[in-house]
């Protein structure tokens, strides 16, 4: 018995030892997906309420293993929507399913093109022109992450009829 506690105890103490002053965040990633921005390449002005969201990106990932079969919900784009101003730092985010793209046959490496069309944004109350940054990340089915890419500004004014 003393033995078997003796033994959980060092395993316990080797575990401990192999895990501190680990940081699983930055753990190298095999084959992370590339994303990078086609459009807009700029700053956008939209009427608020009104104006759609067109965005283009090409996706590119070494392993292939970008998007799920059609059923699975599971969320793999993610937008961060960041406001400045009052409240101080207003954020949401929106989550995107991505369908499977990978190709057949023996090269399994990914680049492709994927738009989305978001719904028109809302100036926030009592403005008649707001802003918003916008952020994305994608990951792929080994949950290794793209480096976050940072959107154009975009601009929204309140249309007059």
């Amino acid at each position: 018995m003393a033995h078997r506690l003796s033994l959980r105890f060092a395993l316990f103490l080797l575990l401990g030892q192999a895990l501190s002053g680990c940081d699983l965040l930055f753990i190298p990633q095999i084959f992370p997906p590339e994303m990078d921005l086609v459009q807009p390449r700029d700053t956008v002005w939209l009427r608020s309420g009104l104006d759609s969201l067109r965005l283009e990106f090409r996706i590119r990932d070494e392993d292939g293993d970008l998007g799920r079969d059609s059923g699975d919900q599971t969320r793999d784009l993610w937008l961060l929507e960041v406001r400045y101003g009052f409240p101080p730092f207003d954020s949401t985010y929106r989550e995107f399913s991505v369908p499977n793209l990978t190709p057949r046959g023996a090269n399994k490496v990914v680049d492709a093109q994927l738009e989305l069309l978001l719904d028109p944004f809302e100036t926030r109350a009592d403005l008649d022109v707001d802003s918003l940054q916008l952020y994305a990340v994608l990951r792929d089915r080994s949950g290794n992450f793209s480096p976050v890419l940072t959107l154009p500004t975009v601009y929204l004014w309140k249309a007059t009829n």
